[in-house]
């Protein structure tokens, strides 16, 4: 089982290793976009942590919920719709629990992926977030079905 408190820390370790690479992202945003997606995303992480420490949630759902709407309002261009529709998918469909288990986390990560696709419409190869999200999703799906233990 996974705790609130749990998630919250990896909500915190993914902002911190955004703002790391903040210019990396930017350097591969500048090959095809407009070179402002590691500012983007570290600016709506920044912002996210900071809403999540002035109204700590107490559930999962609460807490994807609220890093979702951050997203969807800080952050420019198509990450912010796209990963705000990532965690606030997540986070409905993780519901309003403080402790996750594996399957509930596939079940949510699912919900999360599917609402990419279907805000985003990318497909395998596309070169997008889908082609790590979807990738990782099957590890965890497999991992399940296959009982193996799952890192910590």
């Amino acid at each position: 089982m996974t705790t609130t408190e749990e998630l919250l820390g990896w909500v915190r370790e993914f902002a911190r290793q955004v703002t790391e690479h903040r210019d990396e992202l930017t350097a591969l945003d500048s090959a095809i976009g407009d070179a402002d997606h590691g500012a983007n995303m570290a600016r709506g992480m920044g912002a996210a942590v900071e809403a999540l420490d002035a109204n700590p949630p107490a559930t999962a759902g609460a807490l994807f919920k609220q890093v979702g709407m951050t997203l969807v309002s800080k952050v420019g261009g198509a990450s912010g719709p796209l990963y705000g529709t990532l965690f606030l998918r997540f986070g409905t469909a993780a519901g309003e629990v403080a402790e996750l288990d594996p399957a509930g986390f596939a079940k949510a990560f699912r919900a999360g992926l599917e609402g990419v696709v279907a805000r985003g419409r990318p497909e395998a190869g596309d070169k997008t977030m889908y082609d790590a999200l979807a990738p990782a999703l099957d590890a965890l799906d497999e991992a399940l079905a296959g009982g193996a233990p799952l890192g910590d």
